[in-house]
């Protein structure tokens, strides 16, 4: 009888092992289930896909282990646009902006329709979520921040680079549904790492296993949206996925046209690129101190000849001039002692009242990143706090 009850109770820890222990010994990631190769992960509350296979089979592995959270992203999209959209509407305009994906991304969409219970055209409007209100033009662009320190600041530890993916209130219940998705593709391109909205298959926030990490923060010239061409946000995860260094990345942006005024910083181990992109032209600024850049939403190169906003109008633009002044100060009031810590305290700030870079209303979520250590902390206001997530282990070579 015992040891009936010592065999029963070995077999129950592997069990517990199988499903619960963390993919590598110093990871604090939870397995919750697989299918087809790819894996779900728990970081706190925060959903963590491991994929790996085709493009096409990785999207099955995201249709299956997200289509909970797709399915109900879904819903609470259409209630919320439902008062100036109708659903067909919606199709309409995620149609006009997927149609210019490259095959490959189309291909993941066409998995996960399969096993996601969505069908195509529905999955297709998930993969919208974001932008179809935007380019209807019922809610403005967003307002991003971009503060990464090296060097001088951080006393020569790794660089650290925090992102505020700021944006309309309309979009503040969206951040419980923000994932972070690894894709480790066998049909050719690097391992990347996206943190998005759950079915949205471009990157606005990025890591590669190179240490590549890069963000996108709106601008401030004229035009809109050309629908005609590739989304800024698409060609960002196929620089991801061919770049291993900055240099490299330095020359694809050479050739990229923007479909929507943007500012696209870019950082390796060492040091980072702030791309300022307009419909029309391309400039890399270089304005900050070496050793830190302060990225929010206002061009900065002079050539430009784009005036930031006045102190009556910052409110208006989204506190883009008081982001900046508030990343400056924090970043030479800590020189040489710039930490992690410190990063997601300034980031955790309230921008007027405490002279951080949060904003109560139009916070979404927010990440701090260590490229160095394949690292991010993650946090999402009103859903969860700091969550840390070690990448390395899910990059596959």
């Amino acid at each position: 009888m015992k040891k009936t009850l010592w065999i029963i109770g070995i077999f129950l820890m592997l069990c517990w092992c199988a499903a619960g222990c963390s993919s590598q010994s110093n990871s604090n990631l939870v397995l919750i289930r697989t299918y087809e190769g790819g894996a779900l992960y728990k970081a706190g509350s925060v959903n963590v896909l491991s994929l790996k296979g085709t493009h096409y089979q990785m999207g099955r592995q995201y249709g299956m282990l997200m289509k909970d959270e797709m399915n109900a992203l879904l819903a609470l999209a259409v209630s919320k646009y439902s008062v100036w959209l109708s659903e067909a509407r919606m199709l309409q305009v995620a149609n006009a902006y997927y149609a210019n994906f490259p095959q490959k991304y189309r291909d993941v969409i066409a998995g996960m329709a399969e096993t996601s219970g969505l069908g195509l055209d529905r999955q297709i409007v998930v993969n919208g979520i974001e932008i179809i209100q935007k380019i209807n033009s019922i809610v403005p662009a967003a307002h991003c921040t971009g503060l990464v320190v090296w060097g001088d600041y951080t006393g020569g530890a790794p660089l650290i680079f925090g992102r505020s993916n700021d944006d309309h209130p309309f979009f503040r219940n969206f951040g419980g549904y923000v994932v972070v998705a690894v894709f480790n593709p066998t049909d050719g391109g690097i391992p990347t790492a996206v943190i998005n909205y759950a079915g949205a298959i471009y990157a606005p926030t990025a890591l590669n296993r190179y240490g590549i990490f890069m963000e996108i923060n709106s601008g401030n010239s004229p035009g809109g949206f050309k629908l005609d061409r590739k989304p800024t946000v698409v060609s960002m995860f196929e620089f991801l996925q061919s770049c291993q260094t900055l240099a490299q990345v330095n020359e694809a942006f050479q050739t990229m046209q923007a479909d929507i005024s943007s500012i696209v910083n870019v950082s390796d181990l060492h040091g980072v690129y702030s791309f300022e992109c307009s419909l029309d032209a391309m400039k890399r600024a270089s304005v900050d101190p070496e050793g830190l850049l302060v990225s929010t939403n206002h061009f900065l190169d002079p050539s430009w000849g784009l005036s930031p906003p006045t102190p009556d109008q910052d409110a208006a633009n989204g506190w883009t001039v008081a982001r900046r002044t508030n990343g400056l100060a924090w970043a030479e009031a800590h020189r040489g002692q710039a930490t992690v810590e410190r990063m997601m305290a300034i980031m955790s700030k309230e921008i007027v009242t405490e002279k951080g870079l949060y904003n109560s209303t139009s916070t979404i979520f927010q990440v701090v990143a260590v490229p160095a250590a394949l690292t991010i902390w993650l946090r999402a206001p009103d859903h969860f706090e700091w969550q840390k997530i070690e990448l390395g282990g899910l990059f596959y070579n």
